[in-house]
């Protein structure tokens, strides 16, 4: 799965028919008129569950949805972003279990990663409050390893979401650290994340999926 999104985005698989999917959609939202807050959401969900599907990366996934939070400018990065990911799931079907089997082992390891950045990231009174938030008990072991598990553990709570895009890009440093819960819907960006380094220049490598 990873090599296929490589290929995606260093256009070696460039081909007509997926560059006539991608294009033709986003078309459409450009000539026609629509309820663009109810067809955010709907993008948004429908990329979230593909997310999930394809075992994305919990950093793209949660860079990805604090960057995009509803412009409509931003259809377009949604729209590729969604086409690029129903491309990746129907090569994945097609191809053998390895596949599956790789980006599952990728995802522990990010999982593993992440339980390490909390330890050097957090202050021991922030992790243990992010421990009763999260329903890891205090007297249990591996209570940062539990805590990275429940990460974007259930695509379908939106407030679950939310949270787990937060805290993986707190621990990553592309996401204001002062955050508080009432900022989930405006998050202040302190555009930093591992790569690349600039949200224009990120947002440029996914629409370049649109040339392909």
């Amino acid at each position: 799965m990873e090599e296929i999104e490589q290929k995606l985005f260093l256009g070696l698989s460039s081909t007509k028919s997926f560059k006539d999917a991608a294009l033709d959609p986003i078309q459409d939202y450009l000539d026609t008129p629509l309820n663009w807050p109810e067809e955010f959401k709907r993008l948004q969900r429908e990329i979230i569950e593909l997310w999930h599907t394809c075992n994305v990366s919990m950093a793209h996934r949660s860079y990805f949805f604090l960057l995009f939070r509803g412009d409509q400018k931003d259809c377009l990065y949604l729209e590729v972003e969604l086409r690029r990911l129903k491309y990746i799931a129907h090569n994945s079907k097609a191809s053998d279990d390895l596949s599956l089997v790789s980006s599952t082992k990728a995802l522990t390891r990010e999982r593993f990663k992440l339980s390490k950045l909390m330890q050097r990231k957090l202050s021991k009174e922030e992790r243990e409050n992010l421990f009763l938030r999260w329903g890891v008990a205090l007297n249990t072991r591996h209570r940062r390893v539990q805590l990275a598990h429940r990460l974007w553990s259930d695509y379908k709570d939106m407030g679950h979401v939310r949270e787990s895009a937060s805290l993986v890009g707190k621990l990553h440093g592309f996401v204001d650290m002062n955050l508080t819960s009432s900022d989930m819907f405006g998050i202040n960006f302190a555009f930093r994340p591992p790569r690349p380094k600039k949200s224009s220049l990120w947002k440029r490598s996914v629409l370049s999926l649109s040339f392909l």
